[in-house]
């Protein structure tokens, strides 16, 4: 294996150093007077190119950047930075917007891409002097849209899922894999097969797609789950995607249909892939966005060559090909979004999304320039045109947005996913299961049972792990074996559902302090344990069970304890009522959406209850501070009405003044029926005894309705 020089060495991590604080630095300045970030690094690659320190230190330039094996491991980095971008384009994707989108998007990219590509043939033919053969590749680089640029200026702009962006991504992908398509017929027509090349690349494409959206999608949750799950490697999620994203792009680029392709198709598959956590996407974007996507930006810019341009009539083409290029494209692209549908000024921004440039485009034009397709001034000129639109497009995208806010049903949908980015069980996908007959299973595996069906209708992850604890069983076997056996039928059921996956253990126990170490083992997987307990007996000491209180004390998970009295099970009967007191602190709003899951799951109704203390001096009973008290209370049960909201159940709210919130909620279930209460609590243990906090002792103690109470760790 070659290896670099001492010298190679040296001055590649020297020109490293230079891309990165250059093209940060001037990052940052073009952030500070409002221009995208991208359009910083663009820039600084032009000045770390021949422009500038090429021209004023030509030794210190080439001995940087010009020695062929430091420019192949810069140009390896900067695929890297390509390809990276184009997965987190595809895991910001949204298929389902999409879906509902696809004729203002595929009429967008028609309308876009085809007159582009006359008016570039067009125009290097009249303005260039190129024969059509040659200057159709021009109008192919035109047609691009850079989805790399546009993704990263979009979440620049907080914008990437509103309606009008998602049609932009749909539409630039659709540009990116007809290019290559059509590159493959291009570079044929030099070989004599051009209808051959776009037939084959053609049908590789459809089979591309097939095959990651079956076979590839399948592997892919396995292996996010096996990874997640079994091992114990720092960072292996990380490792396995940047694993997959590479064999992704490998198998398009060796189908000539291009790495990027498959980069952005395996984004779109891990979005949706089990484990794929918000901290791991923010990996992702950080080790692109803070080292790899300057490499790629920096060094597009660097092959700007501004003496390459010749005459100062240059200048005259470069502004013409920039007039003629944001013209078609704009006004096209616009044209095909408001034929499919958008309104007038959305139209006008996906047209100006779709013209964005300094990504792929600029990747097609070296292209082109290897290929003998372009001249080395033809990609100055262009490369330039691109710059100028980068520095052009956000302004007008800034100003185009100020006239399109947001329609009802968009409104709607970005409050369904802002309300599900607050919620709880949306991000929660592995829960463990114990059974054995002192954890109640009957009654733990309905609620499992239900929570996995209101899952999978939100289309969310959610996979049990079934560890049954053997030995437990033979103190009253005849008592507790059918109780075992019921919820295992039941988690069995709950294992069928399309989004779950169900997963057995079995754990020698014959004794408690052998259940609670085979617990606490499996926990160290889990994000939430459920198991059942009894009530505490009345004027006793508070406790759930000898087991249930050593698991919530010792177990760094949450716990999810269902209580029922020793003659019950869930469910005694429909549920049709929930009540859900709320404090305003997240451990309850999380066990609000628990509570949400379960009324979507039984069709019941919930009601969101708080209590607000009164302030005991005279200024309180006057009538605008009681009012305060229920305008403050009104807000915290109102956030948890918008969390729940998504989920399309009934809702009612419900606060109270008082001074005691455990005997608030105990007057409130004497005042109506209710079938299930669900509480958060926070575990406050300081020794051996069990603390949930007054409420929860005095609700257990005091009421008989089967209490779902959500016990976390931290402190509120």
């Amino acid at each position: 294996m070659q290896s670099l020089s001492e010298n190679q060495l040296l001055f590649a991590l020297l020109g490293i150093a230079a891309i990165l604080l250059v093209g940060r630095g001037t990052a940052e300045l073009a952030r500070r007077i409002g221009q995208p970030e991208v359009l910083g690094e663009l820039l600084g690659g032009v000045l770390l190119g021949p422009s500038v320190v090429g021209a004023l230190f030509p030794g210190a330039y080439k001995a940087l950047y010009l020695t062929p094996e430091v420019s192949t491991g810069l140009s390896l980095l900067s695929w890297i930075g390509a390809i990276l971008l184009l997965m987190i384009a595809g895991l910001e994707v949204d298929l389902g917007i999409l879906r509902a989108n696809v004729r203002p998007g595929m009429l967008a990219a028609a309308l876009a891409i085809v007159p582009s590509i006359a008016a570039g043939t067009i125009f290097a033919a009249l303005a260039l002097g190129r024969p059509p053969d040659r200057g159709v590749f021009l109008g192919l680089v035109l047609s691009v849209t850079a989805v790399s640029v546009v993704a990263k200026l979009l979440i620049e702009r907080d914008a990437l899922r509103r309606t009008y962006a998602q049609v932009i991504i749909a539409a630039g992908v659709a540009s990116e894999v007809l290019v290559w398509l059509l590159i493959a017929v291009v570079s044929a027509l030099h070989g004599g097969s051009p209808v051959a090349s776009g037939i084959r690349a053609t049908l590789f494409a459809i089979g591309f797609f097939v095959l990651m959206m079956t076979l590839g999608r399948r592997f892919t949750n396995w292996a996010m789950r096996r990874t997640a799950d079994l091992t114990q490697i720092v960072n292996g999620e990380l490792s396995l995607v940047l694993a997959l994203v590479f064999i992704s792009a490998s198998l398009t680029q060796a189908l000539e249909l291009h790495a990027l392709l498959g980069a952005f198709v395996f984004g779109v598959l891990l979005s949706q892939a089990p484990r794929a956590t918000a901290r791991l996407k923010e990996r992702i974007q950080t080790l692109t966005v803070g080292f790899f996507a300057p490499i790629f930006f920096v060094l597009a810019g660097m092959r700007v060559d501004i003496f390459k341009l010749g005459a100062l009539s240059s200048l005259w083409t470069i502004l013409l090909l920039f007039v003629v290029a944001t013209a078609v494209k704009v006004g096209m692209g616009a044209l095909g979004a408001r034929l499919g549908g958008l309104r007038g000024w959305e139209s006008a921004l996906v047209g100006v999304g779709l013209n964005l440039k300094g990504g792929t485009d600029v990747i097609v034009a070296i292209l082109g320039v290897q290929l003998g397709l372009l001249s080395v001034q033809t990609y100055t000129i262009y490369a330039v045109v691109a710059i100028l639109t980068v520095a052009v497009s956000p302004p007008v995208l800034a100003l185009l947005e100020r006239r399109v806010p947001p329609s009802r049903e968009e409104m709607a949908r970005l409050n369904r996913e802002e309300a599900r980015r607050r919620a709880y069980l949306p991000h929660l996908e592995r829960v463990l299961v114990p059974l054995a007959p002192d954890l109640q299973p009957q009654s733990t595996a309905w609620v499992v049972e239900a929570l996995a069906r209101a899952k999978e209708q939100e289309g969310e992850v959610f996979d049990i792990m079934q560890l049954q604890l053997d030995g437990a069983e033979a103190r009253t076997p005849t008592i507790q074996t059918p109780a075992v056996s019921e919820a295992k039928d039941r988690l069995d059921q709950a294992g069928e559902n399309a989004t779950v996956e169900l997963t057995k253990r079995t754990r020698d126990a014959e004794s408690h302090p052998a259940a609670l170490h085979a617990i606490l083992d499996a926990a160290d997987e889990h994000v939430l344990i459920v198991f059942g307990a009894h009530p505490p007996i009345v004027g006793g000491a508070f406790t759930l069970g000898d087991l249930q209180d050593r698991i919530t004390d010792r177990t760094t998970a949450d716990v999810l304890a269902v209580v029922t009295r020793e003659s019950d099970t869930l469910p005694p009967r429909p549920i049709r009522r929930i009540l859900v007191p709320v404090n305003g602190f997240e451990y309850s709003m999380a066990a609000g959406d628990v509570a949400g899951y379960l009324a979507k799951a039984t069709g019941a109704e919930l009601v969101l209850f708080t209590t607000v203390r009164s302030r005991l001096d005279s200024l309180f009973w006057r009538e605008r501070g009681h009012r305060e008290l229920l305008k403050n209370g009104y807000q915290v049960v109102r956030e948890l009405a918008f969390r729940v909201g998504r989920l399309g159940i009934r809702a009612g709210e419900h606060v109270e003044v008082g001074e005691d919130a455990g005997e608030a909620i105990v007057r409130e279930l004497a005042r109506r029926p209710y079938d299930l209460i669900v509480m958060g609590a926070v575990d406050r243990s300081t020794d051996d005894r069990l603390y949930l906090g007054s409420p929860v002792e005095m609700v257990l103690g005091k009421g008989s309705t089967p209490t779902l109470l959500l016990v976390t760790h931290e402190q509120a």
